[in-house]
């Protein structure tokens, strides 16, 4: 079967949390549980994507066990989720301190708690790609980090804040820089012009602006990870809220340590992708590396696919691979010349890169062909994402040096997930024959 992540469920207390697990195997997880002893030597032989600790109390007692998970080299990488029967401010702060990655409440609604472990997955999937590319470019003269400091907030973060309730937002600021927006409009244009690590969206009845600002961050390529904590009335169901995009979703009444708690590991996390991404970026180089485009060599997807593949299988994890031709730049070449020709094709493939998120690797594989690997990704979300971005492509005026006019372009696109048997290339010819 295969799964999305892999989720070891540690059970510190009776009842067991079946619930939680049966939630987690609806969702397409793979669920693992544990006692408390011997929890941390599974963790370290088995590496699951994410420990969840259960306890059906208020669950105090066993932070100090989630921060063996942090304290120990062989798991430290491993996202930890404390679930307790009841979360209050002296737990949130503890996990804080303690470098957790998240507090929740075990009588949560399935889709808040699905939403929360999703992300958690992801980020397990950009550390096992870190190590990944860089076992892969060693093999190209090309020396890449393969792991990132950990669990780091690295001086003040600046915090947006946006909504009719600034002041249910608000922190400590000697934690903070919060800046807030007078409306939801200059808060979306704050957004795309300076540097935020996280919003605090505050409203007390969440509305149809409030959850089109979430979207739209959402479906922004450059702030589509940004944290956004939602602050609402306690009569807020959070199924809008997680649908269009919410982080997390509090409530008015919540203490302001729970609050602080929320922002600041939201930020934390927030932090480690963007060194994770950082580090990625060390493998785009030298022999790795197509000339004239932001993108990886063929020779490099193949090396890496072939080491993807396998391990997709042995682990029974989705992978999937996008195609992107871009049909009509012979033309352009014809009537312009070779030379804007390769300039347009440089275009594009920044563009593919643009559109993507870091742990998915873009390669130029022909003269107008881009291949997209898509690790831990089910075929129907990877197509989504091909048809958005083949979307943007066709509706971008590309400006091409020594072209007195917008250039258009269009790709044919198709896709393929890795299947038992497959190997680089038969996954990747799949993905060319559905092209259409």
């Amino acid at each position: 079967m295969i799964r999305l992540a892999n989720v070891l469920v540690v059970s510190a207390g009776r009842p067991e949390p079946d619930d939680l697990c049966d939630s987690l195997i609806r969702a397409g997880y793979g669920v693992a549980s544990a006692a408390t002893d011997g929890a941390l030597r599974r963790a370290a032989s088995e590496r699951p994507d994410v420990v969840l600790i259960a306890d059906s109390g208020d669950g105090l007692p066993f932070v100090a066990l989630g921060k063996a998970f942090k304290d120990d080299g062989a798991t430290a990488d491993i996202p930890v989720v404390l679930a307790a029967g009841t979360v209050g401010p002296e737990l949130c702060a503890a996990a804080l301190d303690a470098g957790l990655d998240d507090v929740i409440a075990i009588g949560c609604a399935e889709v808040e708690l699905l939403a929360r472990i999703r992300p958690l997955g992801r980020l397990s999937t950009m550390l096992a790609e870190l190590r990944q590319r860089a076992r892969t470019a060693a093999a190209f003269g090309v020396s890449a980090r393969g792991q990132v400091a950990l669990g780091g907030i690295g001086g003040r973060p600046r915090v947006l804040v946006a909504g009719d309730d600034p002041d249910a937002a608000s922190m400590p600021t000697e934690e903070a820089d919060l800046v807030v927006a007078a409306n939801l409009f200059e808060a979306e244009d704050m957004l795309t012009r300076r540097g935020f690590d996280a919003a605090i969206l505050s409203a007390r009845r969440p509305g149809e602006a409030e959850f089109a600002f979430c979207t739209q961050v959402r479906h922004n390529p450059a702030l589509f990870n940004l944290p956004i904590v939602l602050i609402a009335g306690s009569d807020q169901p959070p199924s809008e809220a997680y649908r269009h995009g919410a982080t997390r979703l509090l409530t008015r009444a919540d203490h302001p340590a729970i609050v602080r708690a929320a922002v600041l590991t939201l930020v934390r996390r927030q932090k480690l992708r963007w060194s994770i991404r950082e580090a990625l970026g060390d493998s785009l180089a030298g022999a790795a590396k197509d000339p004239g485009t932001q993108c990886y060599s063929a020779a490099f997807l193949d090396a890496y696919l072939a080491e993807r593949v396998a391990t997709a299988a042995a682990s029974g994890r989705h992978l999937a691979v996008l195609c992107f031709h871009a049909a009509n730049v012979d033309a352009v070449g014809r009537q312009f010349g070779a030379d804007a020709a390769s300039l347009l094709t440089g275009q594009i493939g920044r563009w593919i890169a643009g559109l993507v998120r870091a742990e998915d690797l873009v390669a130029r594989t022909r003269d107008h062909e881009f291949c997209v690997a898509l690790p831990d990704t089910p075929l129907a979300e990877a197509e989504t994402v091909m048809h958005r971005i083949a979307g943007v492509l066709a509706y971008t005026d590309f400006a091409v040096p020594e072209v007195y006019q917008p250039v258009k372009t269009w790709v044919q696109v198709g896709a393929a997930a890795a299947r038992e048997g497959d190997d680089a290339g038969t996954v990747t010819d799949r993905a060319r024959r559905n092209m259409g």
